[in-house]
């Protein structure tokens, strides 16, 4: 892996950020700011040799300060939902940033400036977040590191350690699209994930607590079409105007999910130590006024992301995984993405 760097222009309140690249062996390159440590491009060769950008997102500063879709970014501290931006812990009420409507989604910080340092681990991005920033308690130290090897695995590891009780969720934002950034709908993209149960979603987009069971348009338990489901199919997916639902991973399913273009070869592979992942199938999307790499509209399913995860509004439901980061301990959780031609053509089965 080789990783260089250069300057990617001044933020709005004249902070410098810096654009890393890493390349390995096999002409894949992958790279990231440091600013909000977000993956602007993910580029691989597909099966006749030819470059492939498959990540949605911007050619400038600018356009990543003003977007609101999370193209590519860090989200925490509480990735996904809070609902009504609230929760107790330790006997406490807390308050969070509303930004949703009522609702806490993603936290701040994707607009976050982290400082960056390439060692031989790859690439570590860190950020101490204040003690009450999106209203959350505790500083918490977030480190980030990325890499890629010559196997085509790009690596996401988070670790955290905050000097207060806390809740933590991190994880990356990317859009996929398999076929490339620019292609359009990702309807006739395949998609297989390791769940026999999702959580369902009420039309806040937040988790009622029940856990369903993945049937139907909502089973992607065998590779299948992306589009199967659309248009809305069920009551889950009219609700949210398509995916945007927490799927839970089978207890130490690799890989968590395989992603397929039947246009281009490419596979995407995701294994995670995350027990959830939430597929959004990009509904809101065709709200961006923002024009993507290349002068690329970006539209409704225009990409899909798969966001490893512990579950939407976990704080406010015991029986879910939890989130409490006790104070003095390590926050440690892992994503791998892997891209590959593969060599015989997937069908949806």
């Amino acid at each position: 892996m080789k990783i260089s760097s250069r300057s990617y222009g001044v933020t709005k309140d004249g902070r410098q950020v810096t654009c890393y690249t890493m390349t390995n062996a096999n002409g894949m390159e992958a790279r990231f700011l440091d600013y909000g440590c977000i993956l602007t491009h993910l580029i691989v060769p597909d099966r006749n040799g030819e470059a492939v950008d498959v990540v949605l997102g911007y050619d400038d500063l600018a356009s990543y300060e003003a977007d609101t879709s999370y193209l590519g970014a860090l989200v925490g501290r509480y990735a996904n939902r809070i609902k009504d931006s609230m929760f107790t812990m330790n006997g406490k009420e807390y308050h969070l940033t509303p930004n949703d409507g009522p609702n806490h989604l993603h936290g701040a910080l994707s607009k976050r400036l982290f400082c960056g340092a390439v060692g031989a681990g790859g690439l570590r991005l860190t950020y101490t977040s204040p003690d009450g920033e999106d209203g959350l308690p505790g500083t918490v130290r977030i480190t980030v590191i990325y890499s890629l090897d010559d196997n085509n695995v790009l690596s996401m590891r988070y670790e955290a350690v905050s000097d207060a009780d806390t809740v933590l969720n991190l994880t990356n934002h990317s859009y996929f699209n398999l076929t490339g950034h620019r292609s359009g709908r990702v309807d006739d993209q395949l998609l297989q994930i390791a769940a026999d149960s999702f959580l369902e979603t009420a039309d806040d987009t937040c988790p009622t607590g029940h856990v369903l069971p993945a049937e139907g348009a909502m089973d992607f338990r065998r590779l299948r079409r992306i589009g199967q489901g659309f248009p809305a199919a069920c009551e889950q997916m009219e609700l949210v105007g398509g995916y945007d639902h927490c799927y839970i991973l089978r207890p130490d399913a690799v890989p968590a999910a395989l992603a397929y273009s039947p246009k281009t070869g490419i596979a995407l592979t995701v294994v995670t130590t995350q027990p959830g992942l939430q597929l959004y199938s990009g509904n809101y999307l065709e709200d961006c006024p923002l024009l993507g790499k290349d002068d690329a509209p970006y539209h409704r399913r225009s990409g899909f992301a798969l966001e490893t995860e512990h579950y939407p509004c976990s704080p406010n439901y015991p029986d879910f995984p939890s989130t409490l980061l006790r104070a003095g301990e390590t926050y440690r959780e892992s994503t791998f993405y892997q891209l590959q031609v593969l060599k015989e053509e997937k069908t949806d089965e």
